[in-house]
């Protein structure tokens, strides 16, 4: 049962997780703390996932990881391809960058 359970490194997208999740039920009405810290993790993983050597100490934990995702994981590239910002996440969208995020885990849908 433990071996089900996310490992720390992949807690540290919950918000980011939780804002896919939330637009994948439906609602297109996030807190806006929460849509700002949507925006920032992606914006940041992508400059990462660029350049592994931009990292600094401004760089969140969560981007470090989305960042090492997108490198490893082509489906979570191509699912976040075209995607800016909050605004950008279709529920399609989200649903398909939820299945790609944790593609070690066994999916909760």
């Amino acid at each position: 049962m433990l071996a089900a359970m996310p490992s720390e490194n992949n807690r540290r997208l919950e918000l980011f997780r939780l804002a896919l999740v939330l637009i994948d039920r439906g609602n297109r009405e996030l807190p806006h703390p929460l849509s700002l810290h949507f925006d920032d993790v992606l914006h940041q993983a992508r400059i990462l996932s660029d350049d592994p050597s931009a990292v600094s100490p401004d760089v969140t934990p969560q981007a470090v990881q989305l960042a090492n995702d997108m490198r490893v994981y082509e489906g979570l590239r191509d699912a976040l391809a075209g995607v800016n910002s909050i605004g950008d996440v279709s529920q399609t969208v989200a649903h398909e960058v939820l299945r790609n995020l944790e593609p070690r885990l066994a999916s909760a849908y």
